[in-house]
């Protein structure tokens, strides 16, 4: 989050939100504000997290859209993280800054249980299989979703010119964006295939119960794209996070992808040809990721940045894949 938003949120503000939504004040604890200001707090003797977004991130359609389909699947039985309405009755609260800009409030049940990226150990086999029946159920429900009126969510396509912004100094890189632009950009759309997705359903945006059930949160990055790009974000995460351990890369990718789609395709299904899809999305995660880096490694330089980007830089510009997947075809 940029340092000017960061300095936006004032004790008036989250006061008002703290009132809006009826939370007990001493319990409402600060987690991060990465691209939203995330505390942990009590809602009426429940556990909850207040979101707070600025205008800069999203607006209020955009919220509401994400509140409708998170209140959507969780009428449908998907284990999500429903939100709590203001005192007002409100799903989402709108606070005025003097800047003219304003700030979007949210509060939703907390989940409980453990995170995988701190307790690996949990990477089970029917973890993997509980985690690709989620997303096939996420998938399943969405093919019959109606959004409300007066909301909306970004398409893909939205994040181009960000992107194009972002690399505007490496023409390479660029031809790259083109290139894969106009690969998936050509992929047939219809119900079975492209719909409203989480978009970010890796293992830091659940958590898992005793019992291997998972809940799933954090819908700020949902969109409208193909199911495969579901795929895709969770796999590069996996293994960006370093779940393979010891375990070469592609081995245990083609491993856990095998054992995630039969939990899949318990609660949805896509052809092998869409499957084959899955590198493209890849590639376009790894391109979408380096411009973030790089736009960042630019306004902050870090080690870490530099880091990536000596690495990923080749690999963009000589289409060298993040993971190699096994061909599928019908």
């Amino acid at each position: 989050m940029k340092a000017e938003i960061e300095n936006l949120l004032t004790d008036e503000i989250l006061n008002k939100a703290i009132e809006l939504f009826e939370l007990e004040k001493d319990k409402t604890v600060k987690i991060n504000s990465f691209e939203s200001f995330i505390f942990e707090s009590i809602w009426k003797g429940t556990p909850c997290i207040l979101r707070i977004t600025h205008s800069s991130h999203r607006n209020i359609k955009q919220i509401k859209g994400e509140l409708d389909w998170i209140n959507y699947l969780a009428e449908n039985g998907a284990p999500v993280c429903k939100p709590f309405p203001s005192a007002n009755g409100n799903f989402v609260e709108k606070i005025e800054h003097k800047d003219s800009s304003y700030f979007l409030v949210a509060i939703f049940r907390k989940a409980e249980g453990s995170f995988l990226d701190k307790n690996r150990q949990l990477l089970t086999d029917s973890l993997i299989m509980n985690w690709g029946r989620l997303v096939g159920k996420l998938h399943k429900l969405t093919k019959d979703y109606t959004p409300a009126e007066g909301t909306s969510r970004p398409i893909w396509s939205d994040y181009i010119p960000n992107i194009k912004e972002y690399l505007a100094d490496e023409p390479i890189a660029l031809q790259k964006v083109d290139e894969i632009i106009k690969s998936i950009g050509s992929l047939p759309k219809d119900r079975d295939s492209y719909g409203l997705i989480h978009y970010d359903i890796h293992q830091a945006n659940f958590l898992i119960s005793d019992d291997e059930e998972i809940t799933v949160f954090d819908f700020d990055d949902s969109e409208y794209s193909w199911f495969v790009a579901d795929f895709a974000v969770l796999l590069f995460t996996v293994l960006w996070a370093k779940l393979n351990g010891e375990r070469n890369r592609e081995e245990f990718i083609i491993d856990f992808l095998n054992k995630f789609l039969k939990g899949y395709n318990e609660a949805n299904e896509l052809s092998n040809w869409w499957l084959s899809k899955i590198s493209d999305f890849l590639r376009m995660r790894h391109i979408l990721l380096y411009a973030v880096i790089v736009r960042e490694h630019k306004l902050n330089p870090t080690e870490w940045s530099k880091k990536h980007i000596d690495e990923w830089k080749p690999m963009i510009e000589n289409d060298i894949p993040y993971v190699k997947l096994f061909e599928m075809n019908d």
